[in-house]
């Protein structure tokens, strides 16, 4: 710029007298600083007169030092060589101790330029960025409209995304045992016992210890009789003993009478026994003397997640017969593989999509297969520093580029304009005790319980609809439109048979927006202090201290800056030149 000073800082400098009490300023101006552009171009012509900015060496000197005048005319120096004042300087660096102590800074100072210090960071934005701003426009780094500078963090961050790899397992035939009854059977004429098959069978015997005998004859030896034998003892046909075949006939004759003897096999019954057929019922299979069955059931050789479903089956060993648990077996497939997909959230969704990918490993596996991986990611992220900074230069020009300047009043002088007119403000309630920003708590009815709405936010300038709303509750409606108020939260004024009938909001409705601005965002956002409940409000005043301890940088008075406007009168470019030349004449 070719002016030597910074007319934003003059307006604000000499218009504060005029801040301190807005009651007192004059009805509105529409005039800015940027209608005083041109003036402000030729300031420096009217407002500096070599002709009276000539040197008195007298205002150098003090009273009591009348040669001073003499030695700053004609000083020691003067006569000296080069040498010697080469020497003379060399004498006085070593002696001056402050000389040395810069000369130990310098040899001892270690200390260098950290790249990723914040400080370092923000203020090679203004390098960086200088076309920008002096251009006036915004960009990540460079906040024209709100005068803030923005530097870019790469945060590291982690998150977990699914793999989508198949898992593949086996599944395999697994045999379990059935048994039967064993079916005995006997051929025909036999009869089954347990496991036997019997039938009555005689045994007969016939040698010297078994046998019949029959003897008889004529005459004398006429009286015949039956003898049985069996193992040499006599035994009866009582016992089930028979005659069987004739074996032997013997005869003698003597004397004209005749005696024979007979002899017979001796039997008598038994019963045979054999081992019954064994045999199963349909389905059932004979082994190892029992009937069994195998059943088939299939079993997927791996455990998984619940998450993880089949996508795909595939056999992998085809038809065959073997023999399980001794029965020979016969299935189109002896084993599958069968391929699973496992659902995993993707939380890489939630990061801006900005962020890059650094690495990644896996974090989750199943039966060998990676089926979620952790994913480490730089996230770019803004912070951003409320600075002096201003955009777009009026007289900024570059190979006769140049830019027209807005007409609007930066934001920076609305900030420290408001924050004057607060501080004037809260002078006024300084006192014993202090009533620095004190509020006063005030209730309206609810309309959503059948009375009138004596809450609503606005359309008090009319009387529709608020016959039967009392003075406070037009009053606080009037406040409320004025924006001088902050919602407390509503509870329960009247109950009936234990159901709420009438409820109540409660405000804190102060004197002025600045006022509200300060509770709002200072004492409350800031401090946190209490303004009470609905039911008790408090809306105290502030202390001195605790107004000293509200960060002003912080507060957000665009809410104020409409009402400031119209009750400022911003002086005139004439008043503005007269304040100069005063001050420099002076």
């Amino acid at each position: 710029m070719n002016t030597p000073f910074s007319l934003p800082f003059v307006l604000l400098s000499f218009s504060t007298p005029l801040l301190l009490s807005l009651d007192s300023l004059a009805d509105s101006q529409e005039n800015t600083f940027y209608d005083n552009v041109e003036w402000a171009k030729n300031a420096q012509n009217e407002a500096y007169n070599p002709s009276e900015m000539t040197l008195n060496l007298s205002d150098f000197c003090s009273d009591n030092n009348p040669g001073c005048e003499s030695q700053i005319r004609q000083p020691d120096e003067a006569g000296m060589t080069d040498a010697q004042i080469t020497n003379q300087s060399t004498l006085e660096f070593g002696s001056n101790k402050h000389a040395q102590a810069i000369q130990e800074g310098f040899d001892n100072n270690s200390a260098t330029i950290a790249p990723n210090d914040d400080t370092y960071r923000f203020a090679t934005l203004g390098i960086e960025n200088a076309y920008e701003i002096s251009h006036g426009q915004s960009n990540q780094y460079v906040d024209c409209d709100n005068a803030t500078q923005c530097v870019i963090d790469n945060i590291a961050k982690q998150c977990h995304r699914p793999t989508h790899n198949p898992v593949p397992c086996e599944k395999v035939p697994v045999a379990s045992v059935s048994l039967s009854e064993v079916l005995y059977r006997c051929p025909s004429g036999w009869t089954q016992q347990g496991k036997d098959c019997q039938r009555p069978l005689p045994q007969c015997r016939y040698n010297n210890h078994n046998y019949v005998r029959q003897s008889g004859g004529t005459r004398g030896f006429s009286r015949s009789e039956t003898t049985y034998f069996w193992d040499r003892k006599v035994v009866s046909p009582n016992q089930g003993y028979t005659l069987g075949d004739l074996k032997q006939t013997d005869h003698i004759v003597w004397k004209s009478s005749e005696l024979w003897h007979k002899r017979y096999e001796i039997c008598r019954p038994t019963i045979q026994t054999m081992k019954a057929t064994l045999s199963c019922s349909a389905g059932f299979t004979l082994s190892g003397g029992n009937c069994i069955k195998n059943t088939i059931t299939w079993r997927t050789q791996c455990s998984l997640m619940n998450s993880c479903n089949v996508t795909r089956q595939q056999c992998i060993e085809g038809q065959a017969t073997r023999i399980i648990n001794g029965i020979p077996t016969t299935l189109d497939c002896w084993k599958y593989r069968v391929d699973h997909q496992c659902t995993r959230p993707n939380t890489c969704n939630a990061l801006p999509t900005d962020c890059t990918t650094t690495s990644t490993h896996c974090s989750l596996q199943q039966n060998g297969v990676c089926i979620e991986e952790k994913v480490n990611k730089s996230c770019p992220q803004r912070r951003c520093s409320a600075t002096q900074l201003t955009c777009g230069e009026e007289s900024f020009c570059l190979d006769g580029d140049c830019f027209e300047a807005m007409e609007t009043t930066s934001n920076r002088f609305n900030e420290s304009t408001s924050a004057l007119a607060a501080l004037a403000e809260a002078a006024d309630g300084i006192g014993d005790p202090p009533m620095i920003f004190a509020g006063q708590g005030m209730k309206c009815t609810d309309a959503a319980f059948g009375f009138a709405d004596c809450c609503k936010d606005g359309g008090w300038g009319t009387s529709i609809g608020i016959a039967q709303c009392n003075d406070e509750e037009k009053a606080l409606g009037q406040a409320k439109e004025q924006g001088i108020t902050i919602a407390l939260g509503s509870y329960c004024a009247e109950k009936v048979l234990g159901a709420c009938i009438r409820k109540k909001k409660t405000y804190c409705v102060f004197d002025s927006k600045l006022a509200r601005i300060i509770q709002e965002q200072g004492s409350k956002g800031q401090l946190g202090i209490s303004l009470g409940t609905a039911k008790h409000p408090i809306c105290g005043a502030l202390t001195p201290e605790q107004l000293q301890n509200i960060d002003f940088e912080r507060l957000d008075f665009s809410d104020f800056y409409d009402d400031m406007h119209r009750n400022t009168n911003l002086p005139s470019a004439k008043e503005i030149q007269e304040r100069l030349q005063s001050a420099y004449h002076h």
